[in-house]
């Protein structure tokens, strides 16, 4: 459709009539708008058998993790699969290493012979038994006896921490028959006897089914927290290191949420002190406790699904603020709560395509692409599943919306020239002022716009219409406060 005006007298006229341009641009405010958090389908590796729990750790050193996969229960042999990591989300065929606990459940990897190899300790959920596998260095294991005085159990989870920072690696761990949290001394003594010293234990008001470790009051010294089962009350609890190996009692929390918590992390949520945050399964219930001086307050809690029991927490879209995902046992389902900043978040995802399981769920970048993937294994499937993060990060904007009024249209290529030859303003969006797309900002994009709208040049390359992402990589970004997208 013609005008009757070419493209080269509109040019002209924009460039000669600046002044238009003070008229027509006058400065809008940017609000930041999310992207949509997208995850593609999952992508299975096959397991041995009915996997307990998957964990990723990097046992051989190259700088990527692995997955190694629990697998026991009566009339099942316990296992522990091992595939390595082969780079951009690609892993090895599993090999087995056969473990002398019956029914494992955690696994704590860590160099505690201090030879340079990851050595990996597997716990056993019902009895104080563990297997202990010296790392080879190449991702292989030899198990070997090590005597733990004092250790108890079952342990549904175990860490490896160096709790009193003296350079050697801790055991913590969960006692949940005997209501204690635990913390075997490791030496780095290579030694079936001399390994550990004997076993700190700190008595807590419940089954503790979860466990975790950080500085809760920001005095330096490591602290422990764990989840408490149903049986017991739920909730949660905080033991805050007094001194070196002392630990203060036990100040608990259920704050509503009865249920098993399986799945406690202590993470910073606001950029202060830790909170800690849990799922009651049985609750329907996900609660961020809020700490003071380090002792856990009543929590904010989120609706989510009645049988979720293991979150993890990550940037998902790379915007500051951590998101959280849980998973559903009956189901299989994920769910997941973008994070708005501090303990502010919105049900956005729901993941339904993968099998029954109560594995932990892991939030780990698999692939290298920069953004957090999302993993866990599948109990009746004998599999682990990968879904890899497809979120497109950056600012939304609009193509073509130069001076960010929210359309398309003439004053827009005006705005344009007007800052490549009149003095005028910089554009709030260099992505949506690259109205080819070609990674430039110049003549030629005014020309693109112009043709457009009047020129029979066709449509502009995406996105146009509702803002969304730039499609193509590239340098030029929008303003911190937003795109062109009010």
């Amino acid at each position: 459709m013609s005008h009757g005006l070419s493209v080269a007298t509109l040019c002209a006229c924009a460039v000669r009539f600046s002044f238009l341009c003070a008229v027509l641009f006058s400065p809008l405010s940017l609000f930041s708008q999310s992207n949509p958090i997208v995850f593609g389908d999952r992508e299975t590796l096959p397991v041995g058998n009915k996997v307990n729990a998957a964990f990723l750790e990097d046992v051989n050193a190259d700088g990527i993790l692995d997955i190694l996969s629990l697998v026991g229960e009566p009339g099942i042999s316990a296992v522990m699969y091992t595939q390595l990591g082969l780079g951009s989300g690609n892993y090895s065929a599993a090999t087995s290493q056969p473990l002398t606990v019956g029914f494992p459940w955690s696994v704590a990897v860590g160099d505690f012979n201090e030879d340079g190899n990851a050595d990996a300790i597997v716990s056993d959920l019902l009895n104080a038994s563990v297997s202990y596998l010296s790392g080879n260095g190449d991702g292989t294991f030899t198990i070997e006896p090590r005597l733990i005085q004092g250790w108890n159990g079952g342990n549904p989870q175990v860490l490896a921490r160096d709790m009193d920072d003296d350079g050697h690696v801790d055991l913590v761990g969960a006692n949940f028959f005997g209501s204690q949290m635990l913390i075997a001394w490791g030496t780095g003594i290579d030694d079936p006897i001399d390994a550990f010293e004997p076993v700190t234990v700190i008595e807590v008001s419940g089954y503790p089914t979860s466990i975790d470790v950080a500085d809760l009051d920001l005095d330096g010294d490591l602290d422990l927290c764990c989840g408490l089962n149903a049986g017991s009350g739920g909730g949660v609890a905080v033991s805050l290191a007094t001194g070196v190996r002392t630990y203060d009692t036990e100040v608990r929390e259920i704050g509503g949420m009865p249920g098993a918590h399986w799945s406690v992390r202590a993470v910073d949520l606001d950029g202060g002190a830790p909170e800690l945050v849990s799922v009651g399964e049985g609750d329907g219930l996900l609660g961020i406790f809020p700490l003071v001086d380090g002792l856990p307050q009543l929590p904010i809690t989120y609706p989510i699904s009645v049988d979720a029991r293991h979150l993890d927490t990550a940037d998902l879209d790379l915007d500051g603020n951590l998101e959280i995902v849980v998973r559903d046992t009956i189901n299989g389902e994920y769910q997941l709560l973008r994070g708005l900043g501090g303990y502010d978040f919105l049900p956005e995802l729901m993941i339904t395509d993968d099998p029954v399981s109560f594995c932990p769920v892991f939030l780990e970048d698999l692939d290298f692409d920069g953004r957090v993937d999302l993993f866990s294994a599948n109990y009746g499937e004998q599999t682990t599943s990968l879904h890899r993060n497809l979120t497109l990060t950056g600012v939304p904007f609009r193509r073509g919306d130069v001076n960010l009024d929210g359309s398309t249209n003439v004053a827009d290529a005006i705005y344009h020239l007007a800052y490549l030859f009149g003095g005028g303003g910089d554009p709030g969006c260099f992505d949506s002022a690259d109205i080819n797309d070609d990674g430039g900002v110049n003549i030629s994009d005014a020309i693109t716009l112009l043709e457009s709208l009047f020129g029979g040049g066709g449509s502009l390359p995406e996105p146009t219409g509702d803002c969304n992402i730039d499609p193509t990589d590239d340098t030029l970004e929008c303003d911190d406060n937003g795109g062109t997208c009010p």
